[in-house]
């Protein structure tokens, strides 16, 4: 049985840079590891087909996966938003929340609608700022963390997290099945019997994604869940506990792709960036995957874009596989670790380890030392509710 890696002592000692594996990068960059989940949501296109499959029983399937939840599948996910917002009778000229940084596809169902997107703020955190419009929906990029009192939930850049859970009125997933008739797919779950019934109502055969797809990709879900889980757990712990860095909680409604890691404040952004990336770490910018709509830089926009801006960039995307090794998780974790131990940022979510780790590099280098040298307060850096 392999015991629990230990990851608030695997890397001490300093990472001066011509000291860490001879001054090379963690990879290199020809380096292969096992792929991303990213890569791994469509439904293999050689996956055996089950004949005569309804979408009924593709339904049933995929309730039966969700805890016994009210389900309607859809052809893709811009079909599934227009289906959802005449069930629930927007009217023309009428305002939707979206986030500042919702998707083109969120905002052009709204608009193609002929109602208006109202793009609203998000705090450090990521969580939305209140709003008087009678929907607002709230997207998780990639299930990297817990939505707060969402209403209509859009997670349609991932696929549902098996098992029952507290819901809202509605939640939409990916199927992200092989695109070659144009259907991806896409999954409505409701715990609003009323909207349930209406959007049923209004779906018609040709709304439908390919039955056996839909099926397949639902089987194939709890083995996908249960190893990408186990991974993301493992990965979330190596950086808390060896980074010490915020790394929210990801999503129990979507199955997380990556491990969020936010940048702290006394760090520059695009140094703490440039320094992972340096070390040939899988790492992406959350911008860089959903950057702020346009439309919400305008006068009738967001009204703080600039603050929410530079919220949204204070965060980093570090993938994660279901296939992969430990080594290829420590690595992911090792760059983060490093980054923050040469800018002066590691374990401040834990001020007082930080000054002991400090205390043990001058001890053990002496003054004047090129070792970790924390560049935030020691005598309780992070509030209790700072964490996300």
């Amino acid at each position: 049985m392999n015991l629990p890696v230990d990851w608030g002592t695997l890397w001490l000692g300093g990472f001066c840079a011509v000291g860490a594996l001879g001054g090379l990068p963690v990879r290199g960059a020809d380096y292969a590891a096992h792929p991303p989940l990213d890569d791994l949501l469509t439904l293999p296109h050689d996956t055996r087909l089950r004949a005569g499959v309804t979408h009924e029983l593709a339904e049933q399937a995929c309730s039966e996966q969700l805890g016994g939840a009210l389900v309607v599948l859809a052809r893709d996910a811009y079909r599934a938003r227009r289906l959802l917002h005449q069930a629930a009778g927007i009217q023309p000229g009428e305002w939707v929340a979206i986030p500042a940084n919702a998707s083109h596809d969120l905002a052009e169902s709204v608009k193609h609608h002929g109602a208006r997107p109202r793009f609203l703020d998000f705090d450090a955190r990521l969580r939305l700022t209140a709003s008087c419009a009678r929907f607002t929906w709230t997207q998780v990029l990639r299930g990297l963390w817990q939505p707060q009192n969402a209403a209509w939930l859009d997670c349609a850049d991932t696929l549902p997290l098996p098992g029952a859970a507290k819901r809202p009125a509605v939640t939409l997933y990916g199927l992200h099945l092989p695109v070659a008739d144009g259907r991806p797919g896409a999954l409505l779950v409701f715990s609003d019997e009323a909207l349930y019934a209406d959007v049923k109502a209004l779906r018609q055969p040709a709304d439908c994604p390919d039955a056996a797809q839909a099926l397949a990709q639902c089987e194939r879900l709890p083995e996908l869940a249960a190893r990408q889980s186990a991974n993301l757990a493992e990965a979330r712990r190596g950086l808390c506990e060896a980074a010490g860095l915020a790394t929210p909680e990801p999503s129990s409604l979507a199955l997380a792709t990556a491990v969020a890691v936010q940048i702290p404040p006394e760090c520059d952004v695009a140094t703490f960036y440039a320094y992972v990336e340096q070390e040939n770490t899988p790492v992406r910018w959350l911008p860089q995957i959903q950057p702020l709509h346009y439309a919400a830089l305008r006068a009738d926009g967001a009204p703080d874009h600039r603050g929410t801006a530079a919220n949204l960039a204070r965060w980093l995307y570090v993938p994660v596989g279901p296939e992969y090794t430990f080594e290829e998780t420590k690595h992911a974790v090792l760059g983060i670790v490093k980054a923050a131990e040469y800018l002066g940022v590691r374990w401040r979510s834990n001020p007082v380890h930080a000054a002991e780790y400090a205390a043990l590099m001058d001890q053990t280098y002496g003054a004047g030392h090129d070792a970790y040298r924390p560049l935030f307060a020691l005598d309780g850096a992070v509030a209790a509710g700072e964490k996300p």
